[in-house]
C-alpha cells in the first residue's frame, strides 16, 4: 500500500474510534502487562487523548514506567475482529505540556462533554500519546510498522507554540550530544538515578524526559527558568538550567 494511503487509513480509524485497550507495565505486578479500557480523544496533531485517575491501576502504572500501547480496532466489525481493521499505537503517555492543555481539553470535551465535572476533580490528568511507532492490520495479510512521525501532524502545534517547529531538531541535537546533561536532569530534578536518559518532547514553557532507571522508563516534566520563543533561547535556557543544576 501506497505510504500516504497508509497513513491516511491509520489516522481515519483512530478518528472515528472513541476508546481502546490502554495496555501498561504493571508496577504491583511488577514487569506484568496490565490492560483496561481507555476513553480517548485526538489532540490537534493526531495524538491520542486520555483523561485518567490518579486512583486507577493503570495511572499508577504510568507514573512508574511510561510506556504504553493503546489498541484500537474497528467497531463495526465485531461479529469478525480479526477481518477489521486495528492499530497498535505505540509509545509514551506524558501529561499534556501547558501550552497545549486548553486546546486539549476542548479536543476531550469536545467527543465526552459529560467528563466536564473531572477537570475541576485535583486526582484527574490529562495524558497524551506520544507515539513512537503504530502496527497496523487493515485485513487479512495486510500489516505493516508504521513511525510515529508518519501518522502525527506536528505542524498543528506550530501557532500555539512556535518552539514546538524546532522540537525534532532540539529533541535529537541533546539526545545525541547532551546525554549527560539529561541524565544529570534525571537526578537531580528527578531523583531519577537514570542509566540513560531522553528528550522526547520541547514547548516555550519546558520540556519532557524519559530516564530509564533499571529497566524502567519514568517520564519527567521540567520547566525553563524563563519561557522562550526560539530555538536559540532554548540553547540559551539548557545552558542556564544545567549551570544551575550543577550549582545546586
Amino acid at each position: 500500500m501506497e505510504p500516504n494511503k497508509l497513513a491516511d487509513e491509520i489516522r481515519a480509524l483512530l478518528a472515528r474510534e472513541q476508546d481502546g485497550m490502554l495496555s501498561t507495565i504493571s508496577k504491583k505486578a511488577a514487569g506484568w502487562p496490565f490492560g483496561s479500557i481507555a476513553p480517548y480523544a485526538l489532540n490537534d496533531a493526531g495524538e491520542p487523548l486520555l483523561l485518567i485517575s490518579e486512583i486507577a491501576e493503570h495511572t499508577r502504572n504510568l507514573r512508574a514506567d511510561a510506556r504504553t500501547s493503546l489498541l484500537v480496532r474497528d467497531s463495526k466489525a465485531t461479529h469478525d475482529p480479526q477481518a477489521g481493521a486495528r492499530a497498535t499505537v505505540m509509545g509514551y503517555a506524558m501529561p499534556v505540556p501547558p501550552p497545549f492543555i486548553d486546546a486539549a481539553r476542548q479536543r476531550y470535551l469536545g467527543l465526552f462533554p459529560n467528563s466536564a465535572g473531572y477537570f475541576e476533580v485535583h486526582d484527574f490528568t490529562l495524558f497524551q500519546l506520544k507515539v513512537s511507532q503504530i502496527r497496523y492490520i487493515g485485513g487479512f495479510g495486510e500489516i505493516h510498522w508504521v513511525e510515529g512521525s508518519e501518522i502525527i501532524n506536528y505542524s498543528a502545534y506550530y501557532d500555539t507554540d512556535p518552539v514546538s517547529r524546532h522540537a525534532g531538531m532540539i529533541c535529537d541535537h541533546m539526545n545525541q550530544d547532551h546525554g549527560d546533561a539529561l541524565m544529570m536532569f534525571a537526578s537531580k530534578l528527578g531523583s531519577i538515578d537514570a542509566q540513560s536518559a531522553k528528550m522526547i518532547h520541547v514547548d516555550g514553557e519546558g520540556f519532557d524526559l524519559i530516564g530509564v532507571q533499571d529497566g524502567g522508563h519514568r517520564h519527567l516534566r521540567i520547566a525553563f527558568p524563563d519561557p522562550i520563543s526560539t530555538a536559540e533561547d532554548a540553547r540559551a535556557a539548557m545552558v542556564e538550567l544545567v549551570r544551575r543544576v550543577r550549582a545546586q
